[in-house]
């Protein structure tokens, strides 16, 4: 199945199921520095708190993040989200409403995105913004925005997204509800970075840095 995708404002080609197994290799991993960063030129210490190999974690808001402040005062807040690489590949784990879409194949072949339909699954479009610089995410489904890799996805923006947004639903992260994320990649979409505070600006990269915060 091909599908149309658009980077740097052009029109591209994105195969599907073909290219999907190789780039759900790097799901989960950084595609550029954050030399350049709103985070870096704020001086933002971008690791918080050690984290314990299983189980939840000290997590914070995106106030909190921005603060660098690694002490724990009281009860902390703890996190226990997901990644990307995880709700690719357990689609019938997805809470309601969100849907990966229906397999197709035979169970054993269920974990392969390919053999997914996508008449039954929830667009991105139908969840966030994609007038402006998330039009690139505006022609897929949310479980293929997992999927898309670096090349489809700068930053791989969208798939952190969306795992933010399957965590959220789930309850797996009490410092970022799904109302809190949907507005956060609206502002991105809108300007092309996200303030977390005034004048300080997160561009794609910054908020997947915050997002990986809160998942496992």
């Amino acid at each position: 199945m091909n599908t149309r995708g658009h980077q740097n404002g052009e029109t591209g080609n994105a195969q599907f199921p073909a290219e999907l197994a190789d780039q759900a290799k790097s799901v989960d991993e950084s595609r550029r520095g954050f030399t350049k960063s709103g985070l870096a030129l704020s001086g933002v210490l971008l690791t918080l708190a050690s984290r314990p190999v299983l189980g939840d974690f000290v997590c914070k808001t995106p106030s909190g993040f921005l603060s660098g402040n690694v002490s724990v005062h009281g009860n902390p807040q703890t996190c226990g989200g997901l990644t990307p690489g995880y709700w690719g590949n357990k689609p019938e784990n997805w809470p309601s409403p969100y849907k990966a879409g229906t397999c197709s194949g035979d169970a054993k072949d269920c974990n392969h995105p390919g053999n997914w339909t996508t008449a039954s699954a929830t667009k991105f479009m139908a969840v966030f913004n994609c007038n402006n610089h998330g039009s690139i995410y505006s022609s897929y489904t949310l479980f293929q925005v997992i999927w898309l890799g670096g090349g489809g996805d700068p930053d791989q923006l969208g798939a952190h997204v969306v795992s933010a947004l399957l965590n959220a639903r789930s309850g797996y992260t009490p410092v970022l509800g799904e109302t809190q994320l949907i507005n956060m990649f609206n502002e991105w979409n809108q300007n092309g970075y996200f303030e977390p505070t005034a004048g300080v600006k997160w561009y794609g990269a910054d908020i997947v840095a915050y997002l990986k915060t809160t998942m496992s």
